[in-house]
């Protein structure tokens, strides 16, 4: 990385480029593709029986299996960023240290900071322009099969998946600097996120009948219950075909905020002090 016209933006674009030429984004393009043609498939093939699958007798208007679709393509969508996010933003610091690469960039005439942020905006976007596809096919998809799309919801769970993954991306930066061994860093955050999180909120489901929306993996749940708000509890399940309130909304979006300034905070710090020997 060339130090002239050092700064932000240079770090950004440095890094992206890395990004977009990696055999991770490759891998995570082709399994989006895969997962993408897998729900063509289904939306096409099965979206005709949702009548005989669903447990009633009474027609199913055009507008709940539109909802129902929508809900479907998104349920799949918020455990996508996941992958993506750790793929690209795990290595983001322990690589350097493991690799020793830091030798050569602590050196460098660039703030920790100014790189830390660089390389962060760098997987975000990476593993939205990742994403696009998917997104895009929804879009398409339900507008072949409906003649339209439920634009404002549409628009808010895409506004929410933008969200989730910068959310996504600070933890696991906050995950990679704790770390100086890149395995280490995706096996903690896989596990944090999808065994430690959701033990968590069954442990508080079973004992307290409480829903822990403080949890990252709850908040991102709002980028499919915007078409149909479907809320687990211990002796029933709440659903509306409303879908979330503005409220909820609020406060997974408040949550995922907070994840994501809290962990680049800690990151900064940590990144700051931490030492190549």
């Amino acid at each position: 990385m060339n130090a002239k016209g050092s700064g932000l933006y240079v770090v950004y674009s440095y890094y992206l480029k890395n990004y977009y030429r990696s055999k991770s984004f490759y891998l995570i393009m082709i399994l989006i593709v895969l997962i993408t043609a897998l729900m063509i498939y289904l939306s096409i093939h099965y979206l005709p029986k949702i009548q005989d699958i669903l447990p009633t007798t009474s027609p199913i208007p055009s507008s709940l299996s539109e909802k129902i679709m929508l809900y479907l393509w998104a349920y799949v969508m918020s455990d996508i960023p996941v992958f993506a996010a750790v793929f690209f933003s795990s290595p983001a610091i322990s690589s350097e240290i493991e690799n020793r690469t830091a030798f050569h960039i602590f050196t460098i005439p660039i703030g920790r900071s100014t790189l830390l942020l660089g390389k962060y905006l760098a997987a975000v976007s990476a593993t939205i322009i990742s994403l696009l596809i998917y997104i895009a096919s929804e879009a398409a998809i339900t507008e072949y099969l409906f003649g339209n799309i439920l634009l404002p919801q549409f628009l808010i769970s895409v506004g929410m998946i933008v969200i989730f993954v910068s959310a996504m991306s600070a933890f696991t930066f906050l995950i990679s600097s704790l770390f100086n061994k890149n395995l280490y860093s995706y096996i903690t955050t896989f596990v944090l996120y999808f065994v430690v999180f959701s033990s968590l909120n069954l442990i508080l489901l079973l004992l307290y009948n409480y829903n822990a929306f403080f949890l990252l993996s709850n908040s991102a749940s709002i980028i499919e219950r915007i078409f149909i708000n479907i809320s687990p509890g211990v002796f029933n399940t709440h659903v509306s075909l409303v879908g979330a309130s503005t409220s909820s909304i609020v406060q997974a979006m408040a949550v995922m905020v907070i994840y994501t300034v809290v962990s680049l905070i800690i990151s900064l710090i940590i990144f700051e002090r931490k030492e190549v020997k």
